[in-house]
Formats: C-alpha cells, structure tokens, sequence
C-alpha cells in the first residue's frame, strides 16, 4: 500500500527542489554582502 500518490511526488521533489535552491541563493547573497560590508568597515 502506498502513503503517497506518485504524481503528487513528484511535484512535491520540484518544489522542495526549488525552494532549497531559493535557500542556498539568498544566503549566498546575504553571506557576500556580510563580507562587503564587514571589508569596508576595516578601511576606515
């Protein structure tokens, strides 16, 4: 007995795809503005 329509499955992996790919992109973002501004306050 399955727990889970297949199709809905796989629908449910593209968004979970999609989502953790959003994650890892607007963290990678923030993590390279955290290293501009921190270079920045050590010039003055």
């Amino acid at each position: 007995m399955e727990l889970t329509n297949p199709a809905v499955t796989d629908g449910v992996n593209l968004f979970v795809n999609i989502v953790v790919i959003s994650v890892a992109f607007i963290v990678a973002l923030s993590l390279i503005d955290a290293k501009k501004v921190s270079d920045k306050e050590k010039k003055t």
